[in-house]
């Protein structure tokens, strides 16, 4: 294995024109230089043409041609990759800048593993704005097959060689090809779970299959699951014949309202019960008040987007709804602290008292209409890595992605993102001194 292989990233296309751009940039912005990047349209009718004719002499290779379907085409990527690592992204989701640098780093660490991926992923919007997290571990094939047959494919890479082995996938498959190449992979060798924070964003919206034909989705992952020796005892196979019974109940128009309105009357009863009562209870740091602590996490869990376990919500805590953060596994948000936006908190974060997260502020580009009248700019959202430390009374400005292991200095003002393992303070923060290695100051992503 040479020090920088040949990655080889493959997009299929077809009529996502509004979307492949970003797709594409995304690939091209990376951090990793020695890449090999392939996509395959199917004679897009939609401008997406227009939008592959740009990127012609980026040292992109584009292949117009007619498929049977999104998996043939991902197979025939697969086919002409040259890379010693293969993946696909699709052309609705990104790549983050750091990504491919992270998978081949795990690569190197574990050259005998065939499946390199992040459990975590973030859920954008179709105009590109973080709605989520989520967290889907895999720990072996039997774990796939029988616990949780939820993954995630984005930003996920293999070895060419294991592909080859393996004979790639069953190419008829419309939805969970990717549960089909993880089973055959997981059988002749290990995955590795690179950790940290997300390095791919997975887009949700009208269009997207999976939201689109849910129960075809289901039924097929049920027979790939069964084909590949799981048994209708199994957690994967029984969870799977309760969700397709719970769509068809919500499938029924009457039930189906019944149902929304529901969500609606305990999203607004959990707001006032957190707002009205729990939110004004003692701060948990005494013996004698840690009850409070059990009483917000009860819940605030159910509002946020994302919660993980032991989650600490503090006296005073403002995060609006709730639907736009997420927040890691023995993470806290401190007492009085704002979170005003999509902010995403790693695991095992600390927050003092105060804390302020922005990710909006008021439009003032122009002189002759009074700023008042300029609305907002556009939402950036903030991202926290794992294990960070945010003291008293900071202020965390929008786009801001605060690396692993940082710990920032109270009443810094954090205007530049920050790099791993590092100190920061001040305002504007600069880094003072790293945790590792010496460092000079702060860097953009």
């Amino acid at each position: 294995m040479s020090q920088y292989p040949l990655v080889t990233i493959i997009t299929p296309s077809f009529n996502q024109g509004q979307f492949i751009e970003a797709t594409i940039e995304s690939v091209l912005g990376q951090t990793y230089e020695n890449i090999e990047y392939i996509i395959l349209d199917s004679l897009s009718d939609d401008g997406t043409a227009e939008v592959l004719d740009r990127y012609k002499n980026s040292g992109v290779t584009i292949i117009r041609e007619r498929d049977k379907g999104q998996s043939d085409a991902i197979v025939k990527g697969f086919k002409l990759a040259k890379g010693e690592l293969v993946g696909w992204i699709n052309s609705d989701d990104i790549l983050y800048p750091e990504c491919i640098e992270r998978i081949v780093r795990a690569y190197r660490d574990s050259p005998q593993s065939v499946l390199f991926y992040n459990s975590k992923i973030n859920i954008i919007t179709a105009t590109g704005s973080f709605s989520r997290i989520v967290d889907c571990p895999v720990i072996d094939r039997d774990h796939l097959l029988r616990a949780s047959n939820t993954l995630v494919q984005p930003g996920s890479f293999y070895k060419n060689c294991a592909l080859v082995a393996v004979d790639y996938f069953d190419d008829s498959l419309r939805f969970s090809m990717d549960l089909d190449l993880w089973l055959r992979l997981l059988k002749i060798g290990g995955c590795v779970n690179v950790g940290g924070p997300p390095i791919a964003g997975y887009r949700e919206w009208d269009g997207t299959k999976t939201s689109t034909g849910e129960a075809k989705l289901l039924r097929e992952r049920k027979a790939i699951l069964l084909r590949h020796g799981a048994a209708p005892r199994d957690h994967t196979i029984r969870a799977i014949d309760v969700a397709l019974m719970k769509g068809a109940i919500k499938s029924m128009p009457i039930v189906g309202g019944v149902v929304k309105a529901l969500k609606g009357v305990l999203k607004i009863t959990l707001l006032l019960s957190y707002y009205g009562f729990a939110a004004h209870l003692p701060a948990s740091s005494t013996r004698y008040t840690r009850w409070c602590r059990t009483v917000r996490r009860a819940i605030v869990s159910r509002l946020l987007g994302q919660a993980g376990t032991n989650i600490n919500i503090e006296k005073g805590a403002q995060f609006g709804t709730g639907s736009k953060i997420s927040l890691g596994t023995n993470s806290g948000i401190g007492v009085n602290c704002k979170l005003m936006g999509q902010v995403t908190i790693g695991d095992n974060v600390m927050m003092g008292p105060d804390v302020v997260f922005i990710t909006t502020t008021h439009d003032h580009s122009r002189t002759d209409i009074p700023m008042l009248k300029q609305g907002s700019t556009q939402e950036q959202p903030i991202h926290i890595g794992d294990d960070v430390w945010i003291g008293t009374r900071c202020t965390i400005l929008p786009g801001v992605r605060i690396g692993n292991g940082v710990i920032v200095g109270a009443g810094s003002v954090v205007t530049k993102s920050v790099p791993d393992y590092v100190v920061v303070a001040g305002s504007p923060a600069r880094v003072i001194r790293s945790r590792v290695t010496r460092s000079s100051e702060l860097t953009h992503d």
